[in-house]
């Protein structure tokens, strides 16, 4: 289970961990996905 809240300092633990498997491509785009998600449900809570 990932925790809620990652710390910059727990993304580096789980980087060294991941040992050169990790897409840094995925990374960022899910990233982006999880920005803008919380933009839009602020969005539609205001709007009520």
């Amino acid at each position: 289970m990932v925790p809620l809240t990652m710390t910059p300092a727990k993304i580096r633990e789980r980087l060294r961990e991941a040992d050169g498997e990790f897409d840094v491509e995925t990374y960022y785009g899910a990233l982006q996905y999880v920005r803008d998600d919380g933009r839009a449900r602020r969005r539609r809570r205001r709007q009520r």
